[in-house]
């Protein structure tokens, strides 16, 4: 398997959404998840289809959306995916969630644009959280990006050997302790994450940036280049 460590210095759908009227712009989208309506964006890129898609997981808790979700999506639309984020049920406690995460991953596969064969997912905080969760129980992934991870005792690292797809997990360094973390180290869990993987002969690579503004959390708050041409070179050779 490839591994590889880098450190550096330093809903549904109408029949005009499956053309590509709306491509790159976005267009709202609601997905039932176990009595919930997720409320969302899908995202198409110009051209022919079918695509790759990617849906991207949210962080933060209860109503505190964390991450860029419609930003990302249209990000990626731009780069040739369809990009799917959905907000999910706001309830702080994490039961449910991966239902709702899972519903999304099913809703874009169904999509007449998506090669449902090509289906990754990007995950931001607690949404890396669910990333690694899906990725453990879902193979029908091609591709998985987790970054800054939750520190959470649902992360069960165990599940390291069951995930199939490609993996690449990005931290800040400094990003050792916050209010957005709940003072909890993620670069260092993060190692801890990769080394799981890493043991398990996982195909997955690992980028560790430099200290991002005072908090390093936050590198991930919007869509950067400083990340995000990595995301879309992973994501490209592997959806």
């Amino acid at each position: 398997m490839r591994t590889s460590l880098k450190f550096f210095p330093l809903v549904v759908l109408t029949g005009i959404l499956a053309t590509c009227s709306i491509a790159q712009g976005g267009e709202p989208v609601s997905i039932p998840s176990g009595g919930h309506r997720l409320q969302g964006t899908v995202c198409l890129p110009g051209g022919q289809g079918p695509f790759p898609a990617v849906v991207y997981h949210h962080g933060g808790v209860g109503h505190r959306i964390g991450g860029a979700p419609e930003d990302t999506c249209r990000a990626l639309a731009k780069k040739g995916f369809v990009g799917l984020a959905i907000i999910r049920r706001p309830t702080r406690p994490l039961t449910g969630h991966l239902d709702d995460a899972d519903a999304a991953v099913d809703y874009v596969k169904q999509l007449p644009s998506v090669d449902p064969q090509r289906v990754g997912v990007i995950g931001f905080s607690r949404g890396g959280l669910l990333s690694w969760q899906q990725a453990a129980s879902r193979p029908d992934l091609a591709a998985v990006v987790i970054m800054a991870v939750a520190v959470h005792p649902d992360l069960n690292l165990d599940d390291a050997s069951r995930i199939k797809a490609p993996v690449l997990v990005l931290v800040a360094k400094n990003d050792t302790g916050s209010k957005y973390t709940r003072n909890r180290d993620t670069a260092e869990f993060t190692r801890k994450l990769v080394s799981a993987l890493r043991q398990a002969d996982r195909d997955v690579q690992s980028i560790v940036y430099p200290p991002f503004q005072p908090e390093g959390h936050t590198l991930f708050f919007k869509v950067r280049p400083e990340y995000f041409s990595d995301v879309v070179r992973f994501l490209k050779s592997n959806l």
